[in-house]
């Protein structure tokens, strides 16, 4: 209290006790209010000043009533910058007691009570108790609402609120001004009665605060939390049970971490959960709110098993951890806005938002509504404004036990007994809190109404009130002056005194603290046991009631949509990061392909036709595609895991959160594919094939995204996950078919005539087959031409490579077929087989009316005059071939022949190849790099050469398996063109990624993996 504050209280003082004379008892009253607020020596020096001031005040009929009234609000308007409201109602309090000092409360007087209390904003009802609490000396006088009376008499339906308490002689009277929640308490009796271990001497008055302990011989202690809890409004508040009955927990090593916690609590507390670190209060506290299943025992609430009927009690419960659990991209508004949305689905858009203004009031944070709330590295707002917020989201929905990991944890002091203030509000409104403290100062350390302290281990080693704790210690241990937990003089509670006792060492022969404990965790839980009775609390009737009233799978959909899409628009950085990512990468790889030969040429101009490097750039694009999409995907689900906790106690479907992840993924990709594909083909001047490469790139970087989202969702680690990406990325490269081609591979993966299983599983092998097959056959140009070019393809392989291999086969049975070697013999079979399986398809594809029926069992005979009947068919066969080759042969230059009649239609026609047509990628998907253009497999012979001309062949219905750049793919009897097929497989594949997902399949892998290693290592 500053100078000139204490000198206007004096002033105040003076003119209320002179204005009509002062009296002994009035001095002595102001004599007793300087001895509370200084020390000895200034006493005399202030009560000499009161004199001073109260002499020159001169009390006539000639008095200037207006001049008066002016002076008063001057002194008032003074006190009044400086004082609190609860300040400012003790003044009043002093003032009463100045006047009713000498028995006697004039009219005059009455008149400059209620013009101080005005000033001071102090009701006249308020000032009307505080005469009752004043002036009452008989318990008839406190028939009031905001008296509370404490007594040993059991009363039924008293004019007032009552405690009793047995053996306490006298009563103890105990007034709450509601407005500025301060309580004043009086004692009239003859008992030896302790305030926080101060005697309490009848008939004075004093300021009861918070966490304050009444004790008197032979009488159980009245606590703080007692007398609140008779004044708390209940309202519509039903009341909680609250038992955690022989907790036991064990973690997945097989360490135990909680050893037979017993906790009994009802709504209107504040618990505090205390112990060293390591002792089990954040494992404690995730069993209590149902985040952890415990080894043994039950967690109750209203009798009902949180563990088992977890449905039952959806919404009861809140819970605050330590780490913040805010969308930092987000102002402080919308994170509540949102938070409230998804809880109250009934409420129209005006009820959420006067609800969320209504909160940001009650939290103090209504002037920083509109900041965005950053990061701890990125500070926006402070500290202790992220701890109210996150304290506040869950207060909006309002749930009758709220759990709070370490809500002081890094804060200043004020900041932390702030938000313990709020705490202890909230538990006064009904609210059972239960909060995990470390170090708290004196003066949160009284607001708890019990405490729960752990010891290492696990062990259960105080329960009750929070300053008894440090007598109970001291008494076990046998300390002088045991019987005192606070400090007479200033009222402050030590609670380091309580872990100092807690893990005493020993000392050594030298005098020196050795690591060993003189009481271990075992024996304090020996002793609490021996001297605790079992906690135990009446269970509440009704069952639990939630306020909650969950939107529609659709609406959170689109809520967890648009929270997703602000908080991402709000980021400036990961925007233009994200949009500019796709464009420049396109630019910087169009630009290093863009070939064309500047040495050679008279006329050095780039076309596409002549670009060598066009297969790279389809193949790389669609590596950047799957980069995209894993980067931008991989942190949104580790990023928000926070959040999921605190949404878990609110039963949200994680099918809508998941599928709005995918709904702003899948937009984000298509819009970074569409750039890169566009500023791409423009550059390398690849024309009518924009759509078909955006949605093949589209589609690549949408399975992506899921594949971001499983392993986002499977690690808790952001740096694990971005290891994961070049061990999902570069499997996906070598096993494309580019780098490595698929027959090229170790000789375990790869097979003959058709992709490699472990190609199938590629995404960039569907897609680049994809891009390649469609860039090839769909292309303006090629569309014209394809259909005669497949024939001109298929006969020109039967007539050039198949039919002089099966003429092989048979001239080496004709030859050998009287010799006896083994070896010989079994080629010779095999040959056989294989001419009767190639023969009988020809037939199936040529007709066998072609070939004057001929009798497949003419090769089966074994002799040289049925292998010599198979010369004509050969010859025939050929010549089938060569009709149809000329036919399509013909049909090709005659079209050609119509599109350049004239030179310039010649140009326009070699520009229009040039434009559409690119040379490297015709020479590989025809494979005519490829040393051996027919090969034997498997009993059949496998065309290597003109893939992107041959029709599948499958085996059975499922078979869908073909070569490598095939223009068609079969499945459940139907044929595909190639891009539609490849596109439903990485469709496909993003399905069973999104279904893994939604069951977490992921990560549950990951955890059995672990329990596996931890059993190994057992």
């Amino acid at each position: 209290m500053s100078e000139p504050l204490l000198k206007a209280i004096i002033q105040l003082f003076a003119i209320v006790a002179k204005e009509d004379k002062v009296t002994d008892q009035e001095r002595d009253q102001i004599e007793a209010f300087l001895f509370d607020h200084l020390n000895k020596n200034a006493v005399a020096h202030y009560l000499k000043l009161f004199d001073t001031y109260s002499d020159s005040i001169i009390i006539d009929e000639n008095i200037d009533i207006e001049e008066e009234q002016k002076r008063i609000q001057a002194i008032c308007a003074q006190i009044n910058e400086e004082l609190t409201q609860k300040q400012k109602v003790v003044i009043i309090l002093e003032l009463m007691g100045i006047i009713l000092a000498d028995g006697y409360i004039s009219e005059r007087e009455e008149e400059l009570v209620a013009s101080i209390g005005s000033a001071f904003n102090v009701s006249e009802e308020e000032i009307e108790l505080i005469k009752i609490f004043v002036v009452g000396k008989e318990l008839k006088d406190f028939s009031s609402e905001s008296i509370l009376i404490v007594d040993g008499n059991k009363r039924t339906d008293p004019p007032f609120k009552h405690l009793y308490r047995e053996g306490l002689n006298g009563f103890i009277s105990i007034l709450h001004l509601e407005k500025a929640d301060t309580y004043f308490i009086k004692y009239q009796g003859n008992s030896d009665l302790y305030l926080n271990g101060v005697p309490l001497k009848s008939g004075k008055k004093s300021v009861l605060a918070i966490g304050s302990t009444l004790r008197a011989e032979k009488t159980a202690p009245i606590y703080y939390g007692d007398v609140i809890s008779k004044f708390i409004k209940k309202g519509s508040e039903k009341r909680i049970s609250f038992e955690a009955k022989h907790i036991s927990y064990k973690f997945k090593g097989g360490k135990l971490g909680l050893r037979n916690i017993n906790i009994a609590e009802e709504s209107g507390r504040l618990v505090g959960l205390m112990g060293a670190s390591g002792a089990g209060k954040s494992t404690l506290l995730n069993v209590l709110n149902g985040n952890d299943s415990p080894t043994e025992g039950q967690v109750l609430i209203n009798g009902i098993d949180i563990h088992q009927q977890a449905n039952a009690v959806k919404g009861v419960i809140g819970f605050v951890p330590q780490d913040d659990l805010l969308i930092e991209e987000l102002t402080v508004h919308q994170n509540l806005f949102y938070a409230a949305k998804l809880c109250f689905d009934q409420l129209s858009k005006a009820e959420i938002e006067e609800l969320v203004i209504k909160t940001l009031n009650n939290l103090g944070l209504r002037d920083i509504k509109d900041l965005k709330v950053g990061s701890p590295l990125d500070k926006t707002i402070s500290g202790g404004q992220r701890k109210r917020l996150n304290i506040g989201l869950e207060l909006l929905r309002e749930p009758s036990i709220l759990f709070v990991d370490e809500p002081t944890s890094g804060l200043s002091s004020r900041d932390s007994e702030n938000i313990m203030d709020l705490l202890k509000e909230l538990s006064l409104k009904g609210k059972l809190i239960f909060v995990v403290i470390h170090q708290p100062s004196s003066d949160i350390f009284k607001m708890f109404d019990k405490l729960v302290i752990l010891d290492t281990g696990g062990y259960q080693i105080y329960y009750g009130n929070p300053v008894e704790a440090v007598v109970y210690f001291k008494e076990i241990i046998n300390l002088i002056n045991s019987d005192q937990g606070e400090c007479h003089e200033c009222g402050n509670v030590n609670p380091e005194q309580i872990f100092n006792i807690i893990e005493t060492k020993v000392i050594n022969e030298y005098g020196n603290f050795t690591n060993e404990r003189k009481i271990l965790p075992e024996q304090w839980n020996q002793f609490f046991n021996e001297k605790t009775k079992p906690a135990k609390v009446k269970p509440a009737a009704e069952a639990p009631v939630s306020t909650l009233n969950i939107p529609s799978r659709l609406k959170q959909l689109q809520l967890f949509a648009v929270r997703d899409l602000l908080s991402k628009l709000s980021n400036k950085q990961y925007l233009i990061i994200n949009l500019l990512e796709a464009p420049v990468l396109a630019f910087i790889l169009a630009y290093i392909v863009r070939y064309y030969n500047t040495y050679h040429s008279e006329d050095p101009t780039y076309f596409f036709s002549k670009n060598l490097n066009i297969p790279a750039y389809l193949f790389m694009s669609v590596i950047v595609a799957l980069f995209m999409g894993l980067t931008v995907s991989a942190e949104e689900i580790i990023r928000d895991q926070k959040i999921l906790k605190r949404e878990a106690f609110l039963h949200l479907s994680r099918g809508s959160y998941i599928s709005s992840k995918i709904v702003i993924l899948f937009t984000l990709s298509a819009i970074q594919t569409f750039t890169f594909a566009l500023i791409g083909n423009l550059i390398l001047e690849i024309d009518g094939m924009l759509f078909t490469h955006w949605l093949i790139l589209f589609s690549t970087s949408c399975l992506a995204n899921v594949m971001g989202l499983n392993i986002s969702s499977a690690f808790n680690s952001a740096v694990t996950i971005y290891i994961m990406i070049p061990i999902l990325l570069i499997p996906q490269l070598v096993l494309s078919g580019v780098v490595v081609k698929f027959d090229k591979l170790n000789p375990d993966l790869s097979s003959t005539g058709e992709v490699p299983l472990v190609g199938d599983l590629m995404a960039s092998r569907w897609a680049f087959e994809a891009a390649m097959v469609t860039q090839f056959k769909d292309n303006e140009y090629e569309e014209m031409f394809y259909p005669y070019e497949k024939v001109m393809a298929e006969a020109d392989y039967k007539k050039i490579y198949y039919i002089p291999t099966l003429e092989t086969k048979m001239e080496y049975n004709l030859n050998n077929f009287k010799n006896d070697d083994p070896v010989v013999r079994e080629n010779i079979a095999e040959n056989l087989a294989l001419l009767r399986s190639e023969i009988e398809k020809e037939l199936k594809i040529v007709g066998n009316d072609k070939f004057d029926k001929f009798d497949l069992l003419t090769i089966e005979k074994f002799d040289s005059t049925a292998y010599r009947e198979l010369y004509p068919f050969f010859q025939k066969l050929r010549a089938f071939y060569i009709a149809r080759y000329n036919k399509a042969d013909q049909a090709k230059d005659k079209l050609i022949v119509n599109l350049t009649k004239t030179e310039q239609e010649r140009k326009d026609f070699e520009a229009f190849k040039d434009r559409y047509q690119n040379e490297t990628i015709a020479e590989i998907v025809k494979n005519q790099n490829e040393p051996h253009r027919i090969i034997e497999a498997h009993g059949e012979l496998v065309q290597k050469i003109f893939p992107i001309y041959k029709d599948p062949e499958p085996k059975h219905l499922l078979d869908y398996r073909a070569q490598f750049y095939v223009p068609k793919k079969h499945f459940l009897g139907a044929t595909f063109d190639t891009l539609r097929f490849n596109l439903g497989v990485i469709w496909a594949m993003s399905l069973l990624l999104i279904v893994t997902l939604y069951f977490n399949i992921p990560r549950k892998i990951i955890n059995g993996l672990e329990s596996a290693a931890r059993k190994a290592r057992r």
